[in-house]
């Protein structure tokens, strides 16, 4: 674990392409040659740091509550939403970062496919969308994920970066996203009859 955290390190501070076995070395405080011991390529070291940031992440969500909301009211899922942003921003800032610039990078190389996959993969959102009651959460979650990762990109790495999270913003924004999802019964998400 040392190994993948100094590598998510050194993507989130420095880039991909600083992502070398000697830079892990130096961020991990350890002997020049032990990245490289573990992991003999950089084809491993970044299938290794891949799988660290995905896994830290699915960890989070897992830990969030999301999952076992099955609220249909919307204040409750899109406040939910929105104190998860800040959540990640507060303890998984560098993961944030990493896995933008990973998947940046790692977008339309051969042979990177199933990094990048393992990095855009929705189904935790899926499932949490679900249980709201959602007619069609795969649709509802894809609006909600382009909004979601819009903000947790601007206030990682982009314009919004280093500043506080607006939650009345956010819930707005993610709101708008879900507004045009019908709720299976007779009202919406949102309380409104259709």
């Amino acid at each position: 674990m040392l190994i993948a955290d100094s590598a998510i390190e050194v993507v989130a501070r420095d880039g991909i392409r600083a992502l070398t076995h000697r830079a892990v070395d130096s961020e991990a405080g350890l002997p020049s040659g032990s990245t490289s011991y573990y992991c003999r390529t950089r084809a491993q070291l970044l299938s290794l740091t891949v799988e660290r940031v995905t896994s830290l992440l699915r960890g989070f969500v897992e830990v969030s509550g999301i999952q076992e909301l099955a609220s249909t009211n919307a204040d409750d899922v899109l406040a939910m939403l929105s104190q998860m942003i800040e959540a990640l921003l507060a303890d998984y800032r560098s993961e944030l970062a990493a896995r933008s610039a990973l998947i940046i990078e790692l977008t339309g190389k051969e042979d990177t496919t199933d990094l990048v996959s393992a990095l855009l993969d929705p189904s935790d959102l899926f499932s949490a969308l679900d249980a709201t009651g959602m007619r069609d959460p795969a649709v509802a979650a894809m609006d909600l994920l382009a909004v979601y990762e819009g903000l947790l990109w601007e206030r990682t790495v982009g314009r919004l970066a280093g500043q506080d999270v607006d939650h009345k913003h956010d819930s707005d924004l993610l709101g708008a996203a879900l507004a045009r999802h019908e709720h299976r019964g007779p009202r919406n998400l949102f309380g409104l009859r259709r």
